[in-house]
């Protein structure tokens, strides 16, 4: 890369036993790494990147929770998504994770009717007393619902999917086709950057997935966000996670649509995905129908709990990853699970995770040519905080837990939405300063094509 990589602080920067604050900077300094290697084979010219471990963990792990519209604060979270309330006792005297979130109304009205009980949470609770966990935890798997019994550590790493997930690397870079190697272009034009020309489609939905393209767009990746318009995230996750970006609606039930979408992905460099997997592979749009259409792409996927053993198939959200791995029992204990204090942690650290794993396929193709599956979990991310060992009691149980971010991480865009406040890029660089070009739109505002590469 020519340049060098740092990292300022130490943890612990919250109250935490695990190493947030070295997950958070490792993270972004691997992605600042990359995008530094990217820019010396464009121009021969190195730099260096700082990382600041404090900004990493107060805003880089939940750059959600730091957006206000107008000066007021929006919860990104709907009634029911996250929060300890969601934790209910079950028969056999063990805590589950049940995601009653009211976003998506048809996936709620099928839990209640399955469990028979009101939406509220006497309801629920009152239903769930009568199952075992691990009983109920398959019973809602089977009928695509999604919930996760609080585990220990030691269960979950006896248990198959995390004997399966252990085995993993955090980030998976598969070659999955051959094609001629593709040098990154020499920059042109005063407003060159280190991902221009890039073209990213963004079929991605909540947090992990849309924030891995946001990062691709700090750095001049023309990154276009397609959803349906029938599945809509909550804005203000439309409005975190859209910076840099433009969207366009795409109904893969039309077919002038799915036409519009194949024409495109011809011309794409990356493909990025956050559905479980085999909902692509359905449609037509896995690695290997993506690798035919355009030989030489980069495929991103991001999945809760990884595409290989038993539980592959099973949705799943931040609190799901925390809760099955054991990460909320360590953070809290067997008796009363809590979530990490920064709230979000698995969908940040997969989305920079899945970035990284982008930049380095693509410094491969520049390479050698090929296409390349990229794959990433939210349990997978969380696991490897738990591979960076544990602080000592006295280390950590004293620190303050003021997630207040400092102004200067901070900055202000006006957009359609009004003056957001939100954060800024967190990896800094000595020639290419991160930043977006464009504020965050709503979704389907922009026509389904591509930018003129410049």
């Amino acid at each position: 890369m020519g340049g060098r990589v740092r990292v300022i602080g130490s943890d612990p920067i919250v109250r935490s036993p695990h190493r947030l604050g070295t997950a958070a900077a490792s993270a972004l300094a691997a992605q600042g790494a990359a995008i530094a290697t990217i820019w010396r084979m464009k121009t021969g010219r190195g730099q260096d990147v700082t990382v600041d471990m404090r900004q990493a963990t107060k805003v880089g792990l939940r750059t959600n929770l730091c957006l206000r519209q107008n000066g007021y604060y929006l919860d990104h979270l709907a009634p029911g998504d996250g929060g300890p309330a969601n934790f209910f006792r079950t028969r056999d005297n063990r805590w589950i994770f049940i995601h009653r979130s009211t976003v998506f109304p048809e996936t709620l009205y099928r839990l209640l009717d399955f469990l028979g009980c009101p939406l509220s949470a006497a309801g629920v609770a009152k239903a769930v007393s009568h199952w075992d966990a691990l009983e109920l935890e398959n019973a809602l798997a089977e009928r695509k619902l999604i919930a996760a019994v609080a585990r220990t550590t030691n269960e979950w790493q006896s248990h198959e999917q995390g004997r399966w997930l252990g085995a993993q690397p955090e980030i998976r870079i598969e070659k999955i086709g051959e094609s001629s190697p593709e040098p990154f272009k020499q920059p042109s034009g005063q407003r060159a950057r280190p991902l221009s020309n890039l073209r990213v489609l963004d079929m991605t939905h909540v947090l992990a997935g849309p924030i891995c393209g946001r990062v691709l767009a700090e750095q001049g990746a023309d990154v276009l966000r397609i959803s349906a318009p029938h599945r809509q995230d909550p804005l203000p996750m439309v409005m975190d996670t859209n910076f840099g970006k433009r969207a366009a609606y795409v109904d893969l039930d039309r077919a002038d649509d799915c036409s519009l979408l194949s024409a495109m992905l011809r011309d794409a460099d990356v493909f990025v995905q956050s559905f479980r997997p085999g909902v692509c592979e359905r449609r037509g749009l896995g690695p290997d129908d993506l690798a035919r259409i355009r030989p030489g792409i980069i495929y991103v996927s991001v999945s809760c709990y990884g595409d290989g053993g038993p539980w592959a198939t099973r949705g799943g959200y931040e609190p799901l990853s925390q809760t099955a791995n054991g990460l909320a029992i360590d953070e809290g204990s067997y008796e009363q699970p809590r979530f990490a204090p920064t709230r979000t942690l698995n969908d940040l650290l997969a989305a920079y995770l899945a970035a990284t794993g982008a930049l380095g396929a693509l410094i491969r193709r520049a390479r050698e040519g090929g296409s390349y599956h990229v794959k990433v979990s939210l349990t997978g991310a969380s696991m490897w905080v738990q591979k960076l060992g544990r602080l000592q009691d006295d280390e950590w149980r004293n620190v303050s837990n003021d997630l207040t971010p400092h102004p200067a991480d901070l900055m202000r865009t006006q957009s359609c939405f009004g003056e957001l406040e939100h954060a800024a890029p967190i990896a800094r660089f000595s020639e290419t300063p991160a930043f977006w070009d464009k504020p965050p739109t709503c979704l389907g505002a922009d026509s389904l094509r591509w930018l003129d590469r410049r």
